[in-house]
């Protein structure tokens, strides 16, 4: 029984050697691959900026304001006040001058991607100085659809009234922030 288990003990072995060797003579060739994942940039900025009082003052609308005589009194003064390091406006001052109660100028702030993946709106919302809405009435209308593909554009309007409760000799300061993200992340 000993010779029947070693002869037993042998063959296998004889046969793991025989495998070993026989998986040692197969041919093979391995395939590798490298992989770069670059990242796109989420980037916007203001392409343009215009206001509507470009000769005689605008009115308040469907109010008891006119201008019937053609005066233009007041200024509206839109222009970049912040550069970031590629030249790009990323902020506009809009200064109101010799304002008065019925003036009512409309700016158009024209927002462009300059990344490179498609954005959306996140949020807008006023920041900066104490927006006094007894004074003032700041009406913000976005696009419906605030998608912008790479190189697209679409256009803000901000409609700036001066009410008949501001005061005379007075500055009234605000600011507003728009908030771009990667499409995908903005319902």
């Amino acid at each position: 029984m000993k010779a029947l288990n070693t002869v037993m003990g042998l063959a296998l072995a004889g046969l793991a050697i025989l495998a070993l060797g026989t998986a040692m003579a197969m041919w093979y060739e391995t395939l590798r691959v490298n992989t770069y994942v670059e990242t796109g940039e989420v980037k916007v900025a203001w392409a343009d900026w215009q206001c509507s009082d470009e000769g005689p003052d605008p009115q308040l609308p469907d109010s008891d304001f006119h201008n019937d005589e053609g005066k233009d009194v007041a200024q509206c003064i839109v222009e970049p006040e912040v550069y970031d390091g590629e030249g790009n406006a990323v902020k506009v001052n809009i200064t109101l001058m010799n304002a008065y109660p019925g003036y009512n100028p409309v700016i158009t702030l024209t927002v462009e991607n300059i990344g490179t993946i498609p954005v959306k709106l996140l949020n807008y919302d006023l920041t900066d100085g104490g927006y006094d809405n007894q004074a003032l009435s700041v009406t913000i209308t976005v696009p419906e659809d605030t998608q912008l593909h790479p190189e697209g554009t679409h256009d803000i309007t901000i409609n700036i009234a001066v009410l008949q409760t501001a005061s005379e000799d007075s500055t009234y300061s605000f600011g507003l922030e728009f908030t771009y993200a990667q499409w995908n992340e903005v319902p």
